[in-house]
């Protein structure tokens, strides 16, 4: 995944003082600026959300592969279903 690795942007967010306080403590303990711990945070919703894209992907190939051994009745390996559903770059 390519998120956040060349261009830095500016930008003005608010908010609630109780998030200022814990994103503060947050880059005090981490030892990291405010931006780079908001940064942080964002990625790793990023790679969570990605993850869960690459799951809900596998989840529906094993439904698709089931289906198609019932279909077609013979032996569908994972590589030749992907190739059939168009998922290889997802799983």
């Amino acid at each position: 995944m390519r998120i956040f690795k060349y261009m830095k942007v500016r930008k003005n967010i608010t908010l609630s003082e109780e998030a200022e306080r814990f994103l503060k403590e947050l880059a005090r303990e981490m030892g990291k600026s405010q931006s780079e711990v908001i940064e942080e945070l964002i990625r790793n919703k990023a790679e969570e959300k990605e993850k869960e894209k690459r799951l809900r992907a596998f989840e529906d190939m094993i439904k698709t592969v089931r289906k198609m051994k019932i279909s077609f009745g013979e032996e569908i390996t994972f590589q030749k279903a992907k190739e059939m559903m168009g998922v290889e770059k997802y799983l």
